[in-house]
């Protein structure tokens, strides 16, 4: 009599039978507490990256109003009141996206810029930065307005 033997299945084939198939992936709860993570630090970044870039534009409208005010002192350095009234018609920066410029300069010793934000500026929309200087005495240009961290002018 001849034995009859069993079919031998190799050790790895039985192995994977046996294994639940829960046991490859992430279960539904590993997924929601990551999920929960991304939305918490997502809430924390979000409105940090809203002031950066408020203050971003703030910067942009600072550096356009500054160059325009050095331009009114080198207009009144040139030709007196008659340069700083060419400057004010002529050499007043122009509108970008963000801001809208105005420029005044009603005596040789106050010459004005000031930047108005627009609706696409964002939390500075409605808002004023004005740069202020002392044409005749070629000093600094300050800063005041109504935007975040400027003082009243």
């Amino acid at each position: 009599m001849a034995s009859t033997q069993l079919p031998v299945f190799p050790t790895r084939f039985s192995r994977d039978r046996l294994r639940p198939a829960a046991a490859s992936g992430f279960s539904l709860v590993e997924l929601m507490i990551a999920v929960a993570i991304v939305g918490i630090l997502t809430a924390i970044a979000l409105p940090n990256l809203a002031r950066q870039t408020d203050k971003a534009k703030a910067t942009e409208a600072k550096i356009l109003a500054s160059a325009a005010a050095k331009e009114a002192q080198i207009a009144w350095s040139e030709s007196g009141r008659d340069g700083l009234n060419s400057w004010q018609s002529e050499q007043c920066p122009g509108a970008t996206r963000q801001f809208s410029f105005t420029c005044t300069a009603s005596s040789d010793t106050d010459a004005r810029i000031t930047a108005t934000g627009s609706s696409s500026s964002g939390g500075l929309a409605g808002q004023t930065i004005t740069a202020k200087v002392n044409p005749s005495q070629g000093g600094e240009v300050l800063f005041c307005g109504t935007a975040q961290g400027l003082e009243g002018c």
